[in-house]
């Protein structure tokens, strides 16, 4: 679900290719058996890109929620926990905000925010 006007930012076209898909395989890890992941986008009053990336998978636990963004966290027996920090790092370099909203067995929202013009 994209916002209806064309929406843009000074990216690392690259980079953002690379936090998106860690995003992604992260959303359909936590779904083995299916679910819905959607992404939208849309301009904020104060002249930022927001993107949502939601699944309706497992969520997270919320006392992992603080440790997410660590580099080699992880809760899974084969992952070396580096995707998230990577998505965060790619993220604070551009000067932009990444949140976490979460309920277990219901699924999650990460919530991207990256201002239009570079700061």
């Amino acid at each position: 679900k994209l916002s209806g006007e064309p929406l843009t930012a000074w990216i690392d076209g690259d980079r953002f290719l690379q936090c998106f898909l860690n995003l992604y395989l992260n959303a359909l890890q936590a779904m083995p058996d299916g679910g819905l992941l959607s992404i939208s986008s849309v301009m904020t009053e104060d002249a930022s890109v927001q993107i949502d990336v939601r699944d309706t998978g497992a969520g997270i636990r919320a006392e992992d929620m603080p440790r997410i963004f660590d580099p080699f966290f992880t809760t899974k027996p084969r992952g070396a926990g580096l995707g998230l920090a990577i998505v965060y790092g790619i993220i604070e370099a551009h000067h932009g905000q990444i949140t976490v909203d979460s309920i277990p067995a219901q699924g999650t929202v990460f919530t991207i925010r990256i201002p239009q013009h570079m700061i």
